[in-house]
């Protein structure tokens, strides 16, 4: 990014068409294939020498299980207006607490600058929202129910409009380009999409830019 900016990176499964990404605080789905193209992607950078910080808030830290948190070979960086201090990095714990969404950015960029090569935000709803504005991109799975049995109950949403306001859909082999090459991306379907199918889903791997 033009003068040395992280850039940042929103990554999420929705559930089309209306783009639900959660309900009652967690995911409607456990998809395998799904969570081990997000871990590729929010751990793997291009540069071997950088890593990559994960942004998300208390709620969605939360519901990571605890044997799981913090999450390996990212830095975790977790967001709540009940943390007292601005900026507090927890050496022991390997997380990084911030009371807003700006401190954090803004410790990141002053702090890690040349040590990160992308920030993603990670969730949950209300965090997605924050971020529309300075987001650069976004990584965005976009999952269908193969039949009407398997839809799920949603009641939180990535707000569609916005995204395709300042957001554009890629072609896949730009996917490709932006992802680091330690990510497996499944053969592309009969669409040239990189596109598979699991547990009832067939969930397909989707790049958006900024306009």
């Amino acid at each position: 990014m033009a003068g040395g900016k992280i850039p940042i990176v929103g990554i999420v499964a929705c559930l089309q068409p209306d783009m639900g990404i959660g309900f009652q605080g967690g995911l409607p789905w456990r998809l395998s294939k799904e969570m081990k193209y997000f871990r590729q992607v929010t751990s793997s950078t291009k540069d071997s020498s950088k890593r990559n910080a994960v942004i998300m808030g208390r709620k969605t830290w939360e519901s990571i299980p605890p044997k799981f948190r913090p999450l390996p070979n990212r830095m975790n960086v977790v967001i709540s207006r009940s943390f007292s201090d601005g900026f507090a990095h927890d050496t022991e714990e390997a997380i990084i607490r911030s009371n807003s969404l700006e401190n954090a950015l803004n410790h990141l960029e002053d702090k890690f600058r040349d040590s990160l090569e992308r920030i993603y935000v990670i969730g949950g709803g209300e965090v997605y929202n924050q971020m529309f504005p300075l987001t650069d991109h976004w990584l965005i799975t976009k999952i269908n129910a193969l039949s009407e049995t398997a839809l799920p109950s949603m009641d939180t949403f990535l707000d569609a409009k916005r995204l395709k306001e300042a957001f554009s859909e890629q072609d896949p082999a730009q996917l490709k380009e932006f992802l680091p090459t330690a990510v497996e991306l499944p053969k592309k379907d009969s669409d040239q999409r990189y596109s598979q199918e699991e547990k009832g889903y067939r969930f397909e791997f989707a790049l958006y830019n900024r306009k």
